[in-house]
């Protein structure tokens, strides 16, 4: 159970950080585009962080076949 939860925090925050950065620039909105994007590159390194850590909990919690 708990691996199935860390798995959808990792797809919510895949999704999330891709809806930060990308969406506002494909609405073709130029500012609040530019402002998103600036974010997605700020935010680029806790997300990665973020993705290896929920990465090795999934890891950790994965049932161990025998």
């Amino acid at each position: 159970m708990v691996n199935t939860l860390f798995r959808v925090l990792l797809a919510i925050w895949t999704i999330g950080f891709l809806v930060v950065s990308c969406v506002p620039m494909l609405t073709g909105n130029v500012v609040v585009g530019g402002v998103g994007l600036i974010a997605g590159a700020v935010l680029l390194i806790p997300w990665l962080v973020g993705v290896l850590i929920l990465s090795a909990f999934i890891w950790l919690t994965n049932p161990r076949r025998s």
